[in-house]
């Protein structure tokens, strides 16, 4: 699901105006390696006005939506990628009836799509994160009074979120686990589940990152948001 690329819902509604932008905008994910037909293997095609593509050899038509959770919605494929967006962005769970009503289709449709969007997101979790990534570890409605920094006996509940950035420093991808304590052991989890080796990952100087150093490229910096370590 690494399709919306950090954007702002304006900036969303303006790139996919219309069904034709958002297959433009698959069928150049879907070849950008080139064109390779599926029931053939022939590699010489003609373009077709909705971004299919059409083998020059044995006439098979494939198109930008086939093998994606996009083909043949009967709702729209735009209005498909507004589904996907809400998703991947929104902080809040969506329930099916608000998807039904503010999309104008059923309550069982919405629900059926985002049973799908859902399988694919959690897919996503084969693809780790292999840009600039950022990890930050807190407590769930803040640091408890009397509690020194991250404090282990600390009865709220913890959590790390690693979050990758675009070049231009948008959000890109955002993961976050719940975590036993703050010790190396608990905070590894979220780098064997979703970050590559290869990422450049940015933490704070807590010691917990220390051990995890060893395999992983990553840089601590100085923390401003005053917490005792």
């Amino acid at each position: 699901m690494d399709i919306f690329k950090g954007q702002n819902l304006l900036e969303f509604a303006e790139r996919f105006k219309t069904d034709f932008d958002c297959k433009e905008y698959l069928a150049d994910i879907k070849w950008k390696d080139g064109y390779c037909c599926r029931k053939c293997g022939n590699k010489s095609y003609q373009v077709r006005k909705d971004h299919s593509r059409t083998c020059n050899k044995c006439s098979d038509t494939e198109s930008p939506t086939a093998s994606t959770i996009f083909h043949r919605v009967r709702f729209g494929v735009r209005t498909a990628f507004f589904i996907c967006f809400e998703m991947a962005t929104t902080t809040k769970g969506l329930s099916a009836t608000q998807m039904g009503v503010r999309y104008g289709i059923t309550e069982k449709t919405a629900r059926l799509f985002m049973l799908k969007v859902r399988e694919a997101m959690a897919s996503s979790g084969h693809h780790p994160m292999d840009g600039n990534v950022q990890v930050d570890e807190f407590v769930l409605g803040g640091y408890e009074q009397n509690k020194i920094g991250r404090s282990y006996d600390a009865k709220k509940k913890k959590a790390v979120t690693a979050v990758e950035f675009t070049d231009d420093g948008k959000v890109k991808r955002m993961y976050a686990l719940n975590i036993r304590d703050f010790s190396a052991r608990s905070l590894q989890y979220i780098f064997i589940k979703h970050i590559d080796r290869r990422a450049k990952v940015t933490t704070d100087k807590w010691k917990g990152y220390r051990p995890i150093a060893k395999a992983y490229d990553i840089t601590q910096v100085d923390s401003n948001n005053g917490r005792d370590y």
